[in-house]
């Protein structure tokens, strides 16, 4: 976790940092793009909930407001302004969250049995945000079109998928997003140690697709460490 050369490694690779805004030559077509996407999130959302046969509780509905209300916090310090939505999945097997286009982001049970503080929640969701924001999802949107009709995207095509550099971003974007938002970037710390504690000494296997927990860790530990270590409780109903 602390091995100078994977840190320095790091470093050295490229993150891309968020877009700028449209410039207003742009804007017209950039708002037709951005609806587009949004109607087919909202689509995808729809079907996963199906799919998943996500029902409605009176608990259910209280937590996905909660999640919903720690991601708003986060998406609101955004310069987009673009609305977010987040799907509450509560099997306790996915331990993960994904985003779909326009801003609909789906979130695992598992992930919220896992976080242990509101920080490492909105670190986790901030995360997902940035896949939205650096035009990740926008961009796989297009190479898609290239493909098939859009009417004919599936809710499989969309689920995690990104290079290490993708991902890293995402992370390094995600630790200063949560951080304007007014959460501590050592939720992103600690969250990743619970992950790998849970592999219980198990090593990764090394990718050239995706960052190891190793790599994850050594690139958030500076920016956390020199922030502020108090994290709120979680609030689930």
């Amino acid at each position: 976790m602390k091995q100078i050369a994977i840190l320095i490694a790091i470093c050295l690779i490229a993150v891309p940092l968020r877009p700028q805004e449209p410039s207003p030559t742009s804007t017209t077509s950039g708002n037709s793009e951005a609806c587009s996407d949004v109607t087919l999130g909202e689509r995808l959302a729809r079907e996963y909930e199906k799919q998943a046969g996500l029902g409605r509780t009176r608990e259910l509905d209280g937590i996905s407001r909660y999640i919903n209300s720690v991601g708003s916090k986060v998406a609101s310090t955004l310069p987009s302004g673009l609305q977010y939505h987040f799907v509450f999945d509560p099997n306790p097997d996915f331990k993960s969250a994904f985003a779909l286009p326009g801003g609909y982001i789906i979130v695992g049970g598992g992930l919220l049995a896992i976080a242990q503080t509101e920080d490492e929640l909105a670190n986790a969701l901030a995360h997902e945000i940035e896949h939205v924001e650096l035009g990740q999802v926008s961009r796989r949107v297009s190479e898609l079109r290239k493909q098939k009709e859009i009417k004919n995207l599936e809710l499989g095509e969309f689920l995690p998928g990104y290079t290490k550099e993708e991902e890293l971003a995402c992370d390094l974007n995600g630790l200063q997003l949560a951080a304007k938002a007014g959460y501590s970037p050592a939720g992103m710390l600690t969250l990743l140690a619970t992950f790998k504690a849970l592999r219980k000494g198990e090593p990764e296997e090394p990718s050239e697709k995706h960052p190891s927990l190793a790599e994850r860790i050594a690139q958030a530990e500076p920016l956390a460490k020199a922030s502020r270590q108090n994290q709120k409780p979680l609030r689930i109903p």
